[in-house]
């Protein structure tokens, strides 16, 4: 009798391989994070100083620039030139930090929440708004190289 490997790795390897969603969440994950932890930070060293709104900002262009590189690289595995597609990610990122500093000020300001709060809360919401503008405007197939999506 042949023993099996019951600890194969070769099915969650092809899920990786094969799934940009699965892939987008899991690096989507990390990058919220990264980006969260950047705003905590940021908050608690200058909160005296600065607006909670200035923080985010300075927090969202340090995880930018972060995420890029992650989502670049793993997620969509382009291979486009960075100059144009960096920028059409900062155009998309722009959407979405737009969305998430009206979000936190309706939170901080209506809702009476703690900016800490807010913000993972606009986080959370800001997923698949992020993922749209991303799959089909940062990185986006070329109209004579598209796939079928994953």
């Amino acid at each position: 009798m042949k023993p099996t490997n019951i600890l194969s790795f070769a099915a969650p390897r092809r899920l990786w391989q094969n799934s940009r969603k699965l892939r987008f969440l899991i690096i989507g994950g990390w990058n919220t994070l990264f980006g969260y932890l950047s705003f905590y930070v940021l908050y608690l060293l200058a909160a005296d100083r600065l607006h909670y709104l200035i923080i985010a900002v300075i927090a969202h262009f340090v995880a930018a620039t972060q995420s890029y590189a992650m989502q670049r690289r793993l997620v969509f595995r382009s291979g486009a030139p960075i100059r144009a597609e960096f920028l059409r990610f900062n155009a998309s990122l722009i959407g979405t930090l737009l969305f998430g500093l009206l979000a936190m000020y309706l939170l901080v300001e209506a809702a009476a929440l703690s900016p800490l709060i807010a913000q993972a809360i606009v986080i959370l919401a800001s997923v698949i708004l992020s993922y749209v503008l991303h799959s089909r405007v940062s990185f986006g197939p070329a109209p004579d190289r598209r796939e079928p999506p994953s």
